[in-house]
């Protein structure tokens, strides 16, 4: 029977190694050894990678330990609840102390800082986000990782970074960054801890709950003047000069911008179709009206090129480097002799002027030329009209025409005329000479004030004030 059983695990072309209870088994796999373990009635298999015996067995203790450590916990646990029942508060306080130290332990081993992030994508509980967000998301993780393994060598797990070094990290953003990063980190500190709580054994333990958020800055770009885009687009060629041409009469973003392809422009139709990244989730989909000059510039590239990416170059280092593309586009503004960054007050400059100050100049420019606020959400992909309205900068001309038409209660002459009174069969519009050559009709004039523009009505106030109205 003996030489039955060896033959049998010949046959299956693999050699057990025994070890005690819960510390698993060496089996071979090829050339190499794997690991297999049972915990709780679950059989785990994993390649150690190595066909050194000794170094197999110093991974497969590796490999063990935290899952060994949890089993261990979840017993304390429960010896602990008995225990409490059993009115023996202080043996139950040392077993749940016990519990929740081999959880931290355990996660210590199953999810140390260095693979936290790797984890955290892996999580199902993760909320999705765009892929810039992600990349977003990645790079502030890997700045935590970095303070960390300067600034706190010896911590191995999440459980490791208490109340203090949550508080010392975000005093280092602080001195870094604006306040909206500032909270931008917290929220993905704040996230990491709350989706890997149980695999990092961290018993709810949230150290970045204690840090209070900042007051944002309201610090916003602005649009920019009709003046300023013509320097800005006067000495460009080539793809930059499409480049910003899809910026002013889009409204797009950088990304969207540069990434635009041919499938989403129809210069027969006249409109743009395109889905923004940021807002991909949401299957927000624009559609954009070309403008005369944008189609022109659009148009000037040959039917049989006009296929994948509008703006291959910029595309290409976009997809490489964004800040490569980020910056390229600053220089252009420098160029054109517009200041790109302002002081915020705390001893920082803060970008003023940028590509996303284009997007807030085509809300700009199209709600003062009367386009309804509901078109112009439309056509950005805003979801709501109160961020349009937040891209919104009214120029002063349309401030002025705004009162301008207002009626004037403290001149009774100034009053429009009751409904059904006739205006002497007049209905033109008044100019400043006739102004000039006719006061005596300055009466009859002002209650026309709303088809005039700005100057005259501003004539006209001068003259009635030398008449006495």
């Amino acid at each position: 029977m003996k030489k039955t059983t060896e033959q049998a695990k010949q046959k299956q072309g693999r050699k057990a190694a025994g070890r005690a209870k819960g510390a698993g088994t060496l089996e071979r796999h090829g050339r190499t050894w794997r690991a297999v373990w049972r915990v709780d009635g679950v059989t785990y298999r994993r390649s150690t990678g190595t066909a050194d015996k000794r170094e197999a067995e110093k991974r497969l203790a590796e490999f063990v330990a935290p899952y060994r450590l949890a089993s261990e916990a979840g017993a304390d646990a429960k010896a602990a609840k008995m225990a409490g029942r059993e009115g023996m508060g202080a043996t139950a306080k040392a077993l749940a102390d016990a519990a929740k130290a081999k959880r931290a332990e355990a996660g210590r081993l199953s999810v140390p800082i260095a693979k936290a992030w790797a984890a955290f994508n892996a999580s199902l509980s993760r909320k999705a986000v765009s892929e810039s967000t992600a990349r977003t998301y990645e790079g502030r993780w890997e700045c935590f990782a970095a303070w960390m393994k300067k600034n706190r060598p010896n911590a191995a797990g999440l459980a490791d970074v208490d109340a203090d070094t949550a508080e010392a990290f975000m005093r280092y953003v602080k001195g870094q960054f604006s306040p909206k990063t500032f909270n931008d980190y917290r929220a993905l500190l704040l996230m990491v801890w709350k989706v890997l709580d149980k695999p990092a054994g961290l018993d709810g333990a949230n150290p970045w709950k204690e840090i209070a958020t900042l007051d944002k800055e309201t610090h916003v770009r602005r649009e920019l003047t009709v003046e300023e885009l013509a320097r800005v687009v006067g000495p460009l060629e080539g793809e930059e000069r499409a480049l910003f041409a899809i910026g002013i009469y889009s409204g797009l973003r950088l990304g969207d911008a540069v990434m635009l392809d041919w499938g989403a422009v129809d210069l027969v139709r006249g409109f743009i179709q395109w889905k923004p990244r940021k807002t991909a989730k949401h299957g927000t989909l624009v559609r954009i009206p070309l403008f005369p000059a944008l189609a022109s510039i659009l148009a000037e590239t040959p039917k049989r090129d006009r296929k994948g990416a509008i703006l291959p170059e910029l595309a290409a280092e976009y997809r490489h480097c964004r800040q490569n593309t980020g910056r390229r586009v600053q220089r252009v503004f420098e160029a054109a002799g517009i200041e790109t960054q302002s002081e915020t007050g705390r001893g920082r400059k803060a970008v003023e002027v940028g590509f996303h100050s284009l997007r807030h100049t085509f809300v700009s420019l199209c709600a003062n030329a009367g386009v309804p606020l509901h078109i112009v959400q439309a056509i950005v992909g805003h979801t709501n009209a109160a961020m349009t309205a937040h891209y919104f900068h009214v120029s002063d001309a349309a401030l002025q025409g705004a009162v301008a038409v207002l009626p004037d209660v403290f001149t009774p002459a100034a009053l429009p005329a009751p409904q059904g009174e006739e205006e002497d069969g007049d209905t033109g519009t008044a100019d400043a000479e006739t102004l000039e050559a006719v006061p005596a009709e300055l009466a009859r004039l002002a209650r026309r004030l709303a088809k005039v523009s700005p100057e005259t009505r501003a004539k006209v106030e001068e003259l009635l004030v030398k008449e006495g109205a």
